[in-house]
Parts: C-alpha cells; sequence; structure tokens
C-alpha cells in the first residue's frame, strides 16, 4: 500500500510539476514570453503546486474543507518550541555568514515576502514532501535513508527550473542548491516527526526561501558549520524520546 502511495504521489506531482515547467522553459526560450509575464507566473505557479495538489489527492479520508485544513494545521501540544529551535537557528546562521542584506529588498516588504514563500512560493509544497512522501518512506526505511531520498527526490523535481531564464534557481550551482535541499530536508522531517505539523514545516520552508533573498548568501565557515549542526541536531532530536507532556 504504501508503494503505491509513494508511486501516485511522485507521478502526480512530476506530472503536474514539470509540464507546467517544461512548457514554460521552451515558451521562454522561443521568446514567445518572458518568466515574468502573466502567463508565465501562471505556469511556474502552477508547477509549485504540484506537490500541494498531489498532497490532497492522497487523502486516506473523504477531502472536505474540514479535513484539509486538519490535514494542514494539525499539531501536537505544546510542540512549536521545535519550531522555534529550527527558526532561530537558522536565522543566526544566514544572517551571521552573510552580514549583507540584498540591496533590491525594501525591508518594509519582508513580511510579506514571508508570507508569500510560506503559502504560495515554497511552504506550500510541504503537503507533499513532509505530508505525504516522508511519512511513507519512514514506514520502509529508516529515518536517514527515508529523508535522504525525500531530499534527493525533492531536488530533482526542481531541475526543470535551472533551464528556465529568468528564475533565482537558474544562478545557483544546482550542486550547491541539491546539497542544501538534503539539509533542509532533515531539519523538516525532525520538525514533522516531533510536532505532527505540516503547516510548521510550511513556515521553516518560507523562512528558509525568506532568508535566502533578503541576505546576499555567502558559503563560508560560518555557513557551512552552522548548516552541518542543524543537521546534527536535528537527526538528534528525531531519535529523542518524546516526553510525556508531548
Amino acid at each position: 500500500m504504501e508503494n503505491n502511495k509513494i508511486k501516485n504521489y511522485l507521478l502526480r506531482t512530476f506530472i503536474i510539476s514539470w509540464t507546467s515547467w517544461i512548457i514554460l522553459a521552451l515558451l521562454v526560450k522561443s521568446n514567445i514570453l518572458t518568466f515574468l509575464s502573466v502567463i508565465g507566473t501562471i505556469l511556474f505557479m502552477i508547477g509549485g503546486f504540484g506537490p500541494t495538489i498531489s498532497a490532497i489527492s492522497l487523502l486516506e479520508k473523504k477531502i472536505t474543507f474540514k479535513s484539509v485544513m486538519k490535514f494542514i494545521f494539525f499539531s501536537k501540544k505544546k510542540s512549536i518550541g521545535y519550531l522555534l529551535i529550527f527558526c532561530i537557528l537558522l536565522c543566526l546562521i544566514i544572517g551571521l555568514s552573510s552580514m549583507e542584506l540584498n540591496p533590491s529588498i525594501p525591508l518594509f516588504i519582508i513580511p510579506i515576502i514571508f508570507i508569500v514563500c510560506t503559502f504560495i512560493g515554497g511552504g506550500n509544497e510541504e503537503l507533499g514532501w513532509r505530508g505525504i512522501l516522508q511519512p511513507t518512506l519512514e514506514k520502509k526505511f529508516s529515518f536517514p535513508l527515508a529523508t535522504l531520498t525525500t531530499g534527493l527526490i525533492w531536488s530533482i523535481w526542481h531541475l526543470p527550473l535551472w533551464f528556465i531564464d529568468g528564475t533565482s534557481h537558474s544562478s545557483m550551482p544546482f550542486l550547491i542548491f541539491a546539497v542544501y535541499a538534503i539539509f533542509q530536508s532533515f531539519w523538516l522531517a525532525c520538525i514533522y516527526k516531533k510536532t505532527n505539523s505540516v503547516f510548521y514545516c510550511c513556515i521553516l520552508h518560507g523562512l528558509s526561501n525568506l532568508l535566502m533573498s533578503i541576505f546576499i548568501l555567502k558559503v563560508n565557515w560560518i555557513l557551512v558549520l552552522g548548516l552541518i549542526a542543524m543537521l546534527i541536531i536535528s537527526i538528534l532530536l528525531w531519535y529523542k524520546k518524546d516526553s510525556k507532556s508531548y
């Protein structure tokens, strides 16, 4: 049953996303439209919501507004501390390793960017990757293997974006992105394990995308050691038994 769920999720996700993004890439390469055009933006967003649409379509219970809201916003009681730990660490690591804000982004629109990143520009993907794929893989494999597999698939899913002129992804080496995505997969898997909250994963994903936008990313020892430290913390927390209060 798990195999069918994984297969169906991945098939639906990649068909929706890659079809939209490949069409967009061909249209942009042919100079028929630009990435920032209305049609270009629509195709880009449809692709980004592939994991979201697939996840909702695979809910085990009857799909209603109430069941979808519960799937997204449910969380264990008193578990928000895990989210705060990772949010604070990520802000410190990205901020201290960079120490340089992106001058093209006014400070007053940062809250708006965060909301967009959480609900539309990345965080929405978590309904699929952490809400469906990760926990399903954990029924078959160990936590590290399930998380590494999720991270690799998640990275490959983004691949068409490197062929679309104008995307932020195209300016970053794919290998660096893939490594960061795998690290991030461990943090997000830990949060989901400890909180049962897809929404908390959406928030951390959105925060990550926000920080990558408002800071000039610099690969240095602070960034590398910080990300490794977060990786170790996520693994230790995942294996740590919950207390009765949770």
